[in-house]
């Protein structure tokens, strides 16, 4: 429409500023254009099954987590936790039958540790709790590595399989790295690159990923700059 309103002032500097941002619009929701951007992050982590390294221990690191509310009054894992915690599970049942750490505090202050709703959600996909640890104190990716490491170490654990989605695996076995464990990755989630016809057309699910892709980038600048990573 803004592109419409301006061809009488065909190719002047508002012509040319309209059309570059039409243009950021597109490529900021187009799912292709997302995948391309991702390569730099997940690129160097292959599509496997099970994990190609070895392990003594699966840490799976939480996400997101819906709060209580007035008509459901308990927290539940966010998608993308639900996601790590259930491929941890086929790891344990499919790969090797190891120690499942998961790792996530409160958020709010005023809930229940994420972890813990984690531990559950393993527990009812029939892993043993004794075959469960939880870290309940970690607020980011670096606390994750942070609270984990310690918490491992207890344990004489030095080598794990990491369960994050694709996209936030560099950041997080860059800090595991860098509290002197040995990391095997083990993606629980790619974007698709089979992408189908309607995800060429722009649409929220590009948003989504380029959000997801922003923070992982700045995220992976800060904790190179505060010398996490």
């Amino acid at each position: 429409m803004g592109l419409v309103g301006l061809r009488s002032h065909w190719r002047t500097a508002s012509w040319w500023i309209a059309w570059c941002g039409f243009l950021g619009l597109a490529v900021l929701t187009w799912q292709p254009a997302a995948a391309i951007l991702a390569k730099p992050l997940v690129g160097r982590y292959p599509i496997e099954v099970r994990p190609a390294g070895d392990a003594e221990a699966i840490v799976v690191l939480g996400g997101g987590m819906d709060q209580a509310t007035i008509e459901r009054p308990y927290d539940l894992v966010g998608r993308d936790t639900y996601r790590r915690v259930m491929h941890a599970a086929w790891l344990f049942h499919n790969w090797k039958p190891l120690p499942v750490l998961t790792s996530g505090g409160p958020q709010p202050a005023t809930s229940e540790p994420l972890s813990v709703l984690m531990r559950r959600l393993l527990e009812e996909n029939g892993i043993p709790p004794s075959k469960i640890w939880t870290e309940e104190q970690s607020q980011s990716t670096y606390e994750n590595a942070l609270y984990s490491t310690r918490l491992l170490r207890q344990h004489g654990i030095h080598q794990i399989a990491l369960v994050v989605d694709a996209d936030s695996m560099l950041r997080a076995e860059l800090c595991f790295r860098k509290q002197g464990l040995s990391v095997t990755p083990a993606p629980s989630f790619f974007w698709s690159t089979d992408l189908g016809w309607d995800e060429w057309i722009p649409g929220w699910k590009g948003i989504y990923h380029q959000e997801t892709l922003a923070h992982e980038s700045f995220g992976l600048l800060w904790y190179w700059l505060k010398g996490r990573i």
